[in-house]
Parts: structure tokens; C-alpha cells; sequence
């Protein structure tokens, strides 16, 4: 059983990381949340000011042993991510710098505060070979990912179950799926043009539709086919998963939306563009190692945390859509 609300949170200005940080603090939870601020510089968010926060700008592996010490759980979500192009970007030191992050936290941990629940946020990106709607069982009952990041987030759950395994680490994994809702910038370059793919699709695909693009870009055929999961819900279920002293265990934390590329482009142009025609579409050349289906079933969260996802696609589009636009000058700059 977890006792105690003193948590560190590294990486805990992110994306993911922002509305667990929410959710945790609404819940009584303190924090000490550590992050570098290296993917959007420097933000302020509203709750780094809460009085039950206390804030280091560093990175992860910068931090002394003596920093992980007096916790109850510590939350590993700093990791190198992006979109798929950024995967290819990078390949290396994706798969060099999250793995050193990792064990270092994982032995900061064990050295200062053996006691506490070490949460490793993965990804489903671990299923990349699977071809149905994937339960927890998959992520070790198939071929290896295509990409550095899918392999390297399997690798890391390894790490950490091997951790358990010799040392007595105490953890929780967590995979979210496509992880979206407002907060989240789509990637664009000095002279305020999309690079297409190095964020995530929803963002990038909000981008071309307000700036209407013609004719609109996309990777593949646009048949892959994703499910989709507002991060609001992934903070609910982690938040449970706390709650109820879950450990060393694994969970999907999937959402209720599964789309194929191309309807969700169709579905983002009409909400910005209303009835402005469509005008059709580019294929780009995907990568080699494009994922074609990545579907999850969450039936083992739903069972054992009592979690349901509230948020449906309409809801994550209008947030994200409404986040985008009111920070477009931003994103543009």
C-alpha cells in the first residue's frame, strides 16, 4: 500500500505531466516537480505557483541522490518525445537520453528512497507489431517495436521490472494512448512553418486547418488508425492507481476514441473551417517503420481502479482546437 502524498514529479511541467500535476494537487497531494523546460522553454504554468509546489529547473540527471530522498512516490514522465518524424530525427539520442534518465531515477530512487512507488510512464507505442486492440498481456508477447522510441519505452519497462526484481523496486507502469487535449503546440520553425511530424497529429493537423492548408499534407495513405485519449482522463486513472496503493502492476490507460488518420483530419478541418470545402489531400511519404493500428482495450484499469474514460473526441478537439488558437501568434513566433 502507498502511504503518504509527498511526491517528485520529474518532468512534471510537460505536456502529460501538467495535468497530473492538476489532478494530484486537487487531490491534496505536494509536490516537488523537476523539469528542464527543453521542448517549449520556460512556462508558467498556473500551478507551479500553488503553495504545495516546490519547483527545481533542472535536469533529471543533474539532480543529487540526496534529491529523490523523503518521498512517497516518485513519477518518471521526463523522457525525450515528439511525432513520428521526430522518432526519426533523433533515433539515438532518444534511445541514449531517456535510457540514462531512467536509471538514474531508478537508482536515485533505491539508493534515497527505497520505500516509494516509482511510477514509469511508457507508452503504447510499445505495441507497434500488434494488429488488434492490445490488453497489457501484449506489450510482452510480441515482435520488438519499429522505432528507437517505442523500443527504447519497452526497454525501460524492463529496466524497471528488473529493478524489482533484484533490488526490490516498488513501481507502477502506465501506458497512455495518444495522449491529447489543450496544452500541447504543434512544432514550427523560425519562420513560423509547420515541421510536419514533429509534434503530435492533432496539434499539427489544427495547425494546417486554421492556417488552410491547400492542398493538406499528410503521411501515408492516412488509414492508420489510432485511439485517442484526453489527458485529463490518463491524470484521472493515474490518480486512482495512487489511490487505491496499486503495485507493481501495468496499465493501458486508453480513452474512447478511435479514428483512421484521415477522418480525424476531415473531422478537425470542419470544426475550424466550417463549411469551407475540404481541399483535399497530399500524401507525403511515411516512414519506413509508420505504425499502421494502434488500438487499446483499458478492460484491466476499468476492473481493478473502477476508471472510466469521460472524454470523447468532439471534447478533446474543441479543447485542443480552442488551446491552439488562442496562443496562434505564440506558436507562429
Amino acid at each position: 500500500m502507498i502511504v503518504g502524498k509527498n511526491v517528485l514529479v520529474l518532468g512534471g511541467a510537460g505536456f502529460i505531466g501538467s495535468y497530473v500535476c492538476r489532478e494530484l494537487l486537487e487531490k491534496g497531494y505536494k509536490l516537488t516537480i523537476v523539469d528542464n523546460f527543453s521542448k517549449y522553454g520556460f512556462i508558467q504554468h498556473d500551478y507551479l505557483r500553488h503553495p504545495n509546489v516546490r519547483l527545481l529547473v533542472k535536469d533529471v540527471r543533474n539532480m543529487y541522490p540526496v534529491e529523490f530522498k523523503g518521498y512517497d512516490i516518485i513519477l518518471c514522465l521526463a523522457a525525450l518525445i515528439g511525432g513520428i518524424k521526430y522518432f526519426h530525427k533523433i533515433p539515438y539520442q532518444i534511445a541514449r537520453d531517456n535510457n540514462e534518465l531512467l536509471a538514474y531515477a531508478i537508482d536515485c530512487t533505491l539508493a534515497s528512497s527505497p520505500e516509494a512507488v516509482f511510477v514509469y510512464f511508457s507508452s503504447s507505442m510499445v505495441y507497434e507489431r500488434v494488429q488488434h486492440p492490445v490488453t497489457e498481456a501484449d506489450a510482452y508477447q510480441q515482435l520488438v517495436p519499429f522505432t528507437n522510441y517505442g523500443m527504447q519505452k519497452l526497454y525501460g519497462e524492463y529496466m524497471v521490472r528488473g529493478a524489482e526484481q533484484e533490488l526490490g523496486l516498488r513501481y507502477l507502469i502506465v501506458r497512455p494512448f495518444n495522449a491529447v487535449g489543450s496544452g500541447e503546440l504543434p512544432a514550427v520553425d523560425s519562420k513560423g512553418e509547420l515541421e510536419f511530424g514533429m509534434a503530435h497529429v492533432i496539434p499539427d493537423f489544427v495547425y494546417k486547418a486554421m492556417v488552410r492548408q491547400s492542398p493538406f499534407e499528410i503521411l501515408g495513405d492516412g488509414e492508420q488508425v489510432r485511439t485517442f485519449t484526453h489527458a485529463r482522463d490518463v491524470a484521472e486513472a493515474l490518480q486512482l492507481a495512487l489511490a487505491k496503493g496499486i503495485v507493481n502492476e501495468d496499465f493501458n490507460f486508453c480513452g474512447l476514441n478511435t479514428f483512421k488518420v484521415s477522418d480525424l483530419a476531415l473531422r478537425i478541418w470542419e470544426k475550424v473551417n466550417g463549411e469551407i470545402p475540404f481541399p483535399g489531400f497530399k500524401h507525403l511519404s511515411a516512414p519506413e517503420a509508420d505504425v499502421r493500428f494502434r488500438v487499446g482495450v483499458s478492460e484491466k484499469a476499468q476492473a481493478i481502479l473502477g476508471w472510466t474514460p469521460k472524454y470523447d473526441m468532439d471534447y478533446i478537439l474543441d479543447d485542443t482546437i480552442r488551446f491552439i488558437k488562442d496562443n496562434f501568434q505564440a506558436v507562429r513566433r
